[in-house]
């Protein structure tokens, strides 16, 4: 059974990533090579895939399906443009807070909304502090994003939390040596914080 929805979850993540994808291909500043387009959806299948088996049959699973597409794609999008377009950002946060509140219809698990709201606020807070007082850092792609993760993680309890702050800023340290170790990136450079947050939120189900 397990093995059945880890392959059907496989195959509608990639269609997913496979259709989404046009969606950033409307504008230039947020396009993407088309070569990019399959590699984007083995990736999401894969992270589906793993959503499944994390979840198994559970009202969660929609919406752990949905940070796996939106959020592989909003990654490429900022490791290629440095940009979070609202756009793209706005339908993620709509989306997730859409299919967080269905699960907890069908589990009762209200607590569980409310944590996650909570969370998105205080993620979206910390980041937006980070941004006024070190600007250039974190941009407002970013704030915006942290609600979106922050709904995530505090859904999932506040271990999962703390792993999306502080494993955001473990991961993105631990990419920008790994640049620079290969040469691909100077001393004291940046890359997009993007793909760390989102990073650490997939990883968050590990702390549930």
């Amino acid at each position: 059974m397990i093995a059945l929805l880890i392959a059907v979850c496989m195959c509608a993540g990639a269609a997913g990533a496979w259709l989404l994808f046009g969606a950033a291909q409307q504008e230039s500043r947020t396009a993407l090579p088309p070569g990019w387009r399959p590699l984007l959806a083995v990736l999401t299948a894969i992270l589906s895939g793993l959503m499944a088996w994390w979840a198994g049959v559970s009202p969660m699973l929609p919406a752990f399906m949905y940070l796996a597409v939106m959020g592989s794609l909003l990654a490429a999008v900022d490791a290629r443009h440095q940009l979070l377009p609202n756009r793209l950002v706005l339908p993620f946060l709509i989306g997730a807070f859409i299919l967080l509140g269905l699960a907890a219809a069908a589990s009762g698990a209200w607590t569980q909304l409310l944590a996650g709201l909570l969370g998105g606020a205080a993620l979206f807070a910390c980041y937006l502090l980070m941004a006024l007082v070190k600007p250039g850092g974190i941009g407002m792609g970013d704030v915006k994003l942290a609600s979106v993760v922050g709904l995530y993680a505090g859904y999932l309890g506040l271990n999962a939390w703390l792993l999306v702050l502080l494993g955001a800023f473990l991961l993105n340290t631990l990419a920008i040596l790994a640049l620079m170790l290969a040469r691909v990136l100077k001393r004291n450079s940046d890359i997009p914080f993007g793909p760390a947050m989102i990073a650490a939120a997939l990883l968050a189900p590990l702390a549930a």
